[in-house]
């Protein structure tokens, strides 16, 4: 009898074990600001077991003969202790984590796989969405009225979509001006919201934003995203970009600018109307129903 079966598409299962090693991170991602609770050490012990299961499992079944004795050979050692972590400049990292990623990097390269650039691609435009559900009229009284507001109604759509986000992220070597506000650990990435509301304080922002992530190298953090929320039109996207570009920022340092004026200058009939409202507008039109 043939046993022979088609295997599921690589991708899916790459992305299922990324998954379960994404999930074993989050679950220790606070431990370098606290000590990990007795819950969340079994937790990350039952997920990084699963993830070896699923690596080795993915490895026999491509015939990576090798690589998989070399997993075997790490998994053997983990197995004292699969939520063991070392210290390192900017905390704690789960130590199998780290020898597991080494080889999931490698394959997915094999496969073609890029997730983290995907996912980066994804949260821009996401946040590039902010700007109309953060300036609703149907959530919120006003548009924002500073960088606070800004920072908290875009956080909270995110914090929808990676749940591992971090609220003012600590980072391990300051940089002037540079406070990030949102970090994601599963997609190393950093995001600043800067409030502009008039030419003066774009002139600002544009030195802070130079001098902000020169020459800021992280194992942790290798993505930066700059919003720049505008209460009205003053510098095109475009050129913040060319600034970047032109200063020789490097590519991993990202701008998008939304703006409070777009979302806000929809005419009043643009807006949804109340339930009154549409009475009243059928009553107008017929007015033999209003008597």
């Amino acid at each position: 009898m043939n046993l022979a079966h088609k295997m599921n598409d690589p991708d899916e299962t790459l992305a299922a074990i990324r998954e379960t090693l994404r999930n074993a991170n989050k679950a220790a991602s606070d431990w370098d600001c606290r000590s990990a609770e007795p819950e969340e050490v079994e937790t990350v012990r039952f997920l990084m077991e699963r993830t070896f299961v699923q690596m080795l499992t993915f490895l026999d079944a491509i015939g990576l003969s090798e690589t998989f004795s070399a997993v075997t050979r790490i998994q053997e050692m983990a197995k004292k202790d699969y939520a063991e972590v070392s210290p390192y400049s900017e905390g704690v990292y789960l130590v199998w984590a780290a020898k597991l990623d080494d080889y999931l990097h490698s394959i997915e390269a094999i496969f073609g796989r890029r997730e983290t650039g995907r996912v980066v691609k994804d949260v821009i435009e996401i946040l590039r969405a902010t700007q109309y559900s953060i300036t609703d009229p149907n959530c919120f009284p006003d548009a924002p009225q500073g960088e606070d507001q800004v920072h908290s109604r875009i956080e909270a759509v995110l914090r929808c979509v990676f749940p591992d986000l971090r609220h003012k992220p600590p980072i391990s070597k300051p940089i002037k001006n540079f406070e990030p506000d949102t970090g994601i650990p599963s997609i190393e990435t950093l995001i600043e919201y800067k409030f502009v509301e008039s030419r003066e304080k774009v002139k600002q922002v544009v030195d802070e934003v130079l001098a902000d992530t020169r020459g800021y190298v992280s194992k942790k953090w290798s993505k930066f995203i700059y919003v720049i929320y505008e209460t009205r039109r003053l510098k095109p996207e475009s050129e913040w970009k060319q600034m970047l570009r032109e200063n020789e920022i490097p590519e991993s340092t990202e701008i998008i600018v939304i703006c409070g004026e777009a979302a806000n200058s929809l005419p009043k009939s643009a807006l949804p109307r109340t339930k009154s409202a549409r009475k009243r507008t059928r009553r107008s039109r017929n007015p033999a129903s209003a008597s």
